[in-house]
């Protein structure tokens, strides 16, 4: 797989004058580790397309008689970016972007008959096929510039994107008003590909797969995966992604919310989480099926596994996994078990994916399934916990051995394929015995395993939090402007009263750098700036020198009167910190 484009960083939220210029030298005097990273980024884009090509080729079948199913990126360990050329400015295409041309390749490893089950015109060595892309020039603030336009939410609850994991949900075919990526109240005026011209810059590029001759000694270079159970599934968390994916927020919990009746917050009202991404692989041979779940004679679902959530409208998995920070415990119900990465780039893990809907559910051999940090529920409630050590944070992957780490088996023992369980014969096993919520007992499906299947289900690592949120983080990616989610301050006065639904006039001014000036809620509770995304900002405004602010005092949602929080950061991070302070009724 080959492709080459053009990643860049957009300048365009930066006035222009002294302020861009600053921006625009600091882009072009990067290392090439920046745009190294920033292009891998871009890459990224690509991934959920190419995992789920079934759906987005799915007329094919009708127009053509063709099917087509993944292509997915191997892991990341394997990519190959190298820079084309230097950092350059461009103001063509309506935008003022530093850009820098690059290039990817990778290799896919597979078994003999995947490539032309999942694209027929690579059913045969010297087969090729360029896969379209439109993708973001600069692939940050896509959220905080573009909304939900690019943003594929189908299958996912309510709420799961915000500005920090919007690659897993990037979808350029997206159109606006359709039902297919949108939920209802993330409806966007644009298309995807409209809305990255305007906003973002649209590169618009191809991802070239040829299919070549088998070779042991290249295999050998790509080759990622090690296989745990010769005769049967093993499921392994990954630790890494807890690591990587993970970012505290501010949420606001009314009493309709799912999220307290099923048990993931403490309390309501303002609560501080701790989102992590939840990864368990598939390290087997054979796949964790557990079939159409809205079938009443499902094994899984005739046990009870499933639970039917009139919250959310959908089946829960009951037993999938359990949290802890700090003696803060948490329970995830899956609602989906699916083939949404292929972890294993080896001859043993076919590209066809048959679990990509929560219809059809299950893990195959070689895959694994990802909880993205952001997915309602996907959290820890951490409001009371003190953050400033470091404490673990643990991911208990199938705790009650409900999902099969083995070989399903018959009443007599003997292994059987779990496609078949649904034809035949089965026994659950009820020891020890577990109850869903209507009192019913929850039955596990027959599975011959080793002792040591659960050796790999426990993943932990370290976390600690000065206080605040995500957006009070140090920037990790170069973002830049006043619209960035990360690199704020609460400044020295940032909790303020004033009267709910009067407008607040201040006249603020910055020391040292211009500073975007971000106002937040508070909580009366718990006494603390609620430190607030772009999106739920109540304003956000360039203070360079005196500068009028104004916006509307909120009424406190957990508490008397009003009130708010302030917090800044500089504009362009490369002329140092700055603060602001302000005059006026309110401050």
């Amino acid at each position: 797989m080959q492709m080459a484009s053009n990643v860049g960083v957009v300048l365009d939220d930066i006035p222009a004058g002294p302020l861009r210029e600053a921006a625009a030298a600091a882009a072009l005097a990067q290392p090439s580790q920046f745009w190294i990273d920033r292009a891998s980024r871009q890459v990224r884009l690509t991934y959920y397309r190419l995992v789920f090509r079934g759906q987005y080729y799915s007329s094919d079948w009708a127009n053509t008689g063709k099917i087509r199913g993944p292509l997915p990126l191997p892991d990341k360990s394997v990519w190959h970016v190298a820079l084309t050329g230097a950092a350059f400015r461009d103001t063509s295409g309506g935008h003022d972007i530093v850009t820098m041309p690059y290039s990817f390749d990778s290799m896919i490893v597979t078994d003999e008959a995947s490539p032309g089950a999942v694209e027929p015109t690579l059913a045969a060595v010297g087969g090729t096929w360029d896969e379209p892309f439109n993708l973001a020039t600069d692939p940050d603030l896509l959220l905080e510039r573009t909304g939900y336009a690019c943003m594929d939410e189908f299958e996912y609850p309510a709420n799961s994107v915000f500005s920090e994991n919007t690659w897993y949900f990037y979808d350029d075919s997206c159109k606006s008003g359709s039902q297919w990526c949108h939920v209802n109240q993330n409806q966007p005026q644009e298309s995807c590909v409209e809305s990255i011209q305007k906003h973002s810059g649209i590169q618009k590029v191809a991802l070239h797969f040829s299919r070549i001759a088998y070779n042991k000694a290249t295999a050998d270079q790509f080759r990622v995966g090690t296989i745990t159970n010769q005769a049967g599934a093993d499921l392994a968390v990954v630790p890494q992604a807890m690591d990587e994916e993970r970012k505290i927020s501010y949420k606001y919990f009314t009493a309709n919310s799912c999220e307290y009746a099923e048990g993931v917050i403490n309390q309501l009202g303002w609560r501080r989480v701790l989102m992590f991404s939840a990864v368990v692989q598939n390290n087997g041979t054979q796949p964790v099926h557990l079939g159409n779940v809205t079938d009443p004679t499902n094994p899984y679902t005739a046990a009870h596994d499933f639970e039917f959530s009139a919250c959310h409208n959908h089946y829960h998995f009951s037993h999938y996994g359990t949290f802890n920070y700090a003696g803060a415990p948490g329970a995830k119900r899956a609602f989906c078990l699916e083939d949404t990465n292929r972890f294993h780039n080896d001859e043993g893990t076919p590209l066809t994916a048959e679990h990509q809907s929560c219809e059809y559910q299950g893990i195959g051999a070689g895959w694994g399934d990802e909880y993205e940090f952001g997915i309602p529920g996907q959290w820890i409630d951490i409001t009371n916990v003190d953050t400033t050590s470091p404490h673990a944070l643990t991911f208990n992957s199938n705790p009650d051995d409900f999902l099969c780490e083995g070989a399903t088996t018959d009443a007599g023992g003997n292994p059987i394929d779990p496609h078949l369980l649904g034809s035949l014969q089965f026994a659950y096993n009820y020891s020890p015995l577990f109850y869903d919520g209507a009192g019913n007992i929850q039955g596990k499906v027959l599975c011959k395993q080793p002792t040591t299947w659960h050796d790999n289900n426990l993943g932990s690592v370290q976390v600690s939090s000065p206080g605040g949120s995500f957006v009070t983080e140090a920037c990790k990616e170069g973002q830049i402007g006043p619209n960035r989610d990360c690199g704020f301050a609460a400044q020295k006065q940032y909790l303020h009263t004033c009267t709910p639904g009067s407008t607040v006039s201040l006249t603020c001014t910055n020391t040292k750098a211009a500073q975007a000036m971000r106002v937040c809620e508070k909580s009366g509770v718990l006494g603390v700036g609620v430190a607030c995304t772009l999106a739920e900002s109540l304003s956000n405004t360039l203070v360079n020198g005196s500068t009028q602010v104004s916006f509307t005092c909120p009424q406190l949602r957990d508490g008397t009167g009003g009130g708010y929080s302030v917090y800044a950061a500089s504009v362009v991070p490369s002329q140092g910190t700055g603060s602001v302070s302000c005059t006026g009724t309110g401050w």
